[in-house]
C-alpha cells in the first residue's frame, strides 16, 4: 500500500452516509448511453495518436429500480459499511501529467524543462492539481530520438536520454517533491513510465534486421535500454519530499502490455525486465508494468465468452490481454506486479459505468487469482471527458468501486492526446474532484 499521510483522510460520518444512499432499498438511477466505437474491438491502443474514440449520445429515460424495504439495519451491515470507509482511506488519485497544453506535440515539458517559462507554467500546474485534490501524477516518457540527431519535436525524448533531459528530469522530480496543497496540506508522490517508439519501438523489425526505426542491432539496443533506464533512476535516486518521504513510487517499464499483440515484446520483457527489477528496487521504488483491459460493453458484459486457450478467462472477456500478459510473465518466471495496474477505457452503449467497472474488476479477481496474482489494482490510464457531468458519472463510478471495495487502489487518468476520445485532446486545469472518493471535496 502507499503512503497515505495527504490529508485526504475519510469523514466516516460523511461516507455512511453516501453509503446508505449507494445502497439504499429504492434507487434511482440515470442511466447515459454511449455508443462504442470499433477499433477496440481487438483490444489494440497507442501510447500517441490513437486513444480509443467515444461518442456521447442521447440519454436513456430514467429508470428507478425498487427492492423490498427493510427498515432494520443489523450490526452486520453496520460492520460492512465501515469497513468500507476504512478501506477506501487509501484511494489515491493522480493525473496522467506530462504536457502543458493540449497540443501534444510542442507542449511536453520534460525536454524543454530547462526553460524557464516552460518550467514556470509546470510549477504553477503542478501546484493547482494538488490544490484540487490529486496525490500524485505519472510522468510518461517517449523515448524516440536518435542521439546527436537534428531537432526533434518536443514529445520525443532521446534514446537513451541525454544529459540535458536527464537534468531536467531531476529538476522537475525535485519540483514535484516541493508541492504542497494549500488547502490541506498534503504532498505528491511520482510515477515514471517509459514508452518505446522510433529509434525505440521494439515492435519494428527482429532479431534478424535489428530493432526500432534504425534497425539497431539486439546488444546495442539492450545497451540502450539499459543506458535509459539507468539514467531515469540517476535523475530520481532520493529525491525526497521535505516530510522524509522519498518522491517516487512506481517506475514502469511499460505501458499497455498486451502479449500477443504487439510484436517482439516477448523478447523486450524476457530480456530486460529481470535486470530492471534489480536496478529499481535497489533505488527503493517499485518497478512495474501495466497492462489494458477491453473495456468495450458488449465484451464486459460477455457472460457466455468461451476462450478456447485460458478457461479461466471464460466469462470474462474484458482480461482478455491482461490475462495473456501475465500468464506469459509466469512461464517465463518474471515475477508478476506487486499491484495489476491497467488502462482502463470504458465505452458504453446502455449499462451504468458503475456495473461495467465492478464487472471488469470482479473479472481480474476471478481469472488473474489462478495465475497467484494479488487482488489489487489501480487505473493507470481512463478517459477525462470534456462534458461535465459525463465526466462526474463516469470518475465517481470509479470513485464508488473504491469506496465499497479495497480492491481498487488508486485511478490516474489520461490528458493528452485524445483523453476525451480520439482527437479530443485536454490540458490544464483538471476537475480532478470528479474522480476523489465523495468524502474527499
Amino acid at each position: 500500500m502507499f503512503d497515505c499521510s495527504f490529508g485526504h483522510g475519510v469523514k466516516v460520518e460523511h461516507d455512511i452516509t453516501v453509503l446508505a444512499h449507494i445502497l439504499s432499498p429504492c434507487t434511482v438511477i440515470n442511466k447515459h448511453s454511449q455508443s462504442a466505437f470499433n477499433e477496440h474491438e481487438n483490444g489494440l491502443t497507442s501510447h500517441f495518436s490513437n486513444r480509443p474514440q467515444s461518442q456521447s449520445a442521447d440519454d436513456h429515460d430514467e429508470i428507478e429500480t425498487s427492492f423490498p424495504k427493510y427498515f432494520h439495519i443489523d450490526i452486520i451491515v453496520i460492520a460492512l459499511l465501515l469497513s468500507a470507509v476504512v478501506y477506501s482511506s487509501a484511494y489515491d488519485v493522480g493525473v496522467d501529467y506530462h504536457a502543458t497544453e493540449a497540443d501534444f506535440i510542442d507542449s511536453v515539458f520534460i525536454t524543454q524543462y530547462h526553460t524557464p517559462n516552460v518550467r514556470s507554467t509546470v510549477l504553477t500546474q503542478l501546484q493547482g492539481i494538488t490544490d484540487r485534490g490529486a496525490t500524485f501524477v505519472s510522468l510518461r516518457i517517449w523515448l524516440v530520438a536518435q542521439p546527436n540527431g537534428s531537432a526533434d519535436p518536443n514529445w520525443q525524448a532521446t534514446f537513451p536520454l541525454s544529459d540535458q533531459e536527464k537534468t531536467n528530469l531531476h529538476q522537475y522530480a525535485n519540483d514535484v517533491a516541493s508541492i504542497q496543497s494549500a488547502i490541506d496540506g498534503h504532498r505528491l508522490r511520482l510515477d515514471v513510465c517509459l514508452l518505446w517508439l522510433g529509434a525505440a519501438d521494439y515492435t519494428i523489425g527482429n532479431l534478424t534486421v535489428g530493432f526500432g526505426y534504425f534497425h539497431l542491432n539486439a546488444s546495442e539496443f539492450t545497451l540502450r535500454v539499459e543506458k535509459t533506464v539507468d539514467s531515469v533512476l540517476q535523475a530520481l535516486a532520493n529525491v525526497k519530499r521535505p516530510d522524509g518521504v522519498l518522491l517516487v513510487q512506481t517506475v514502469y517499464l511499460e505501458g499497455e502490455v498486451m502479449i500477443g499483440a504487439k510484436a517482439n515484446q516477448d523478447w523486450f520483457l524476457a530480456t530486460h525486465y529481470p535486470r530492471f527489477i534489480e536496478v529499481v528496487t535497489n533505488a527503493n521504488f517499485t518497478p512495474s508494468v501495466y497492462f489494458l483491459v477491453d473495456g468495450l460493453e458488449k465484451h464486459v458484459l460477455q457472460a457466455d465468452y468461451i476462450d478456447a486457450q485460458f478457461p479461466a478467462l471464460n466469462g470474462h472477456r474484458s482480461m482478455y490481454w491482461v490475462y495473456r500478459s501475465l500468464n506469459f510473465m509466469k512461464n517465463e518466471k518474471l515475477p508478476l506486479p506487486s499491484r495489476i495496474d491497467f488502462s482502463c477505457y470504458i465505452d458504453r452503449q446502455t449499462a451504468t459505468y458503475e456495473s461495467l467497472i465492478s464487472h471488469i474488476i470482479d473479472d481480474a479477481s476471478a481469472s488473474l487469482s489462478v495465475l497467484g496474482a494479488p487482488d489489487l489494482y489501480g487505473v493507470a490510464e481512463t478517459y477525462y471527458f470534456v462534458d461535465d457531468t459525463q465526466r462526474n458519472e463516469y470518475g465517481q463510478a470509479f470513485a464508488i468501486e473504491a469506496l465499497l471495495n479495497p480492491r481498487l487502489d488508486r485511478l490516474s487518468f489520461w490528458t493528452t492526446p485524445d483523453a476525451g476520445g480520439q482527437g479530443v485532446n485536454v490540458a490544464y486545469p483538471f476537475a480532478i474532484e470528479d474522480f476523489l472518493l465523495p468524502s474527499s471535496y
